[in-house]
């Protein structure tokens, strides 16, 4: 059973993943149409549900969808780096010198990620009354949740 801290922890690395989901295939692969068209398509739900959620103004939502959008562009090679850094430590025997060193990078990436988190509220804020961003991380969260539910129900119906 998961713990609700287990629980954050996982939507905290999964939700940049679901969001997405081209950064799960192998950065040398190319994208197919249907997966640039998906993700278009999720950021499109993104934008439309962060609007209703928080009662956005179609200017704030534009500006809310603009400003994700470039966070997004920094935090799709940090995501990509962690990903391949986790398949390569689940596939390789770490010496303990190998498993600090990947601690150690995770915990830079992470921090990259979360300053990028702060400068991207720090953003929304010039645009959008704190009133209406008061809420902005459990909007987060249940977004997540409702695309893991869809994607996985979506899935289950594929096979």
């Amino acid at each position: 059973m998961m713990t609700r801290h287990n629980l954050y922890r996982f939507l905290l690395v999964a939700l940049p993943l679901l969001l997405l989901p081209s950064i799960i295939v192998v950065a040398q692969q190319p994208r197919s149409e249907t997966g640039c068209r998906s993700r278009e398509e999720l950021v499109k739900l993104r934008k439309e549900f962060f609007a209703q959620e928080l009662e956005l103004t179609a200017d704030e939502a534009a500006y809310l969808d603009r400003t994700l959008r470039e966070a997004d562009k920094k935090r799709i090679p940090l995501w990509r780096e962690l990903r391949e850094q986790y398949e390569a430590t689940k596939s390789e025997s770490l010496s303990e010198e190998q498993a600090a060193k990947w601690l150690e990078r995770e915990q830079q990436l992470k921090s990259q990620l979360a300053e990028i988190d702060d400068q991207t509220m720090t953003e929304l804020r010039k645009q959008i009354p704190a009133r209406k961003l008061v809420n902005y991380q459990q909007v987060q969260r249940e977004f997540a949740r409702k695309y893991v539910k869809r994607n996985q129900l979506h899935r289950s119906n594929r096979r």
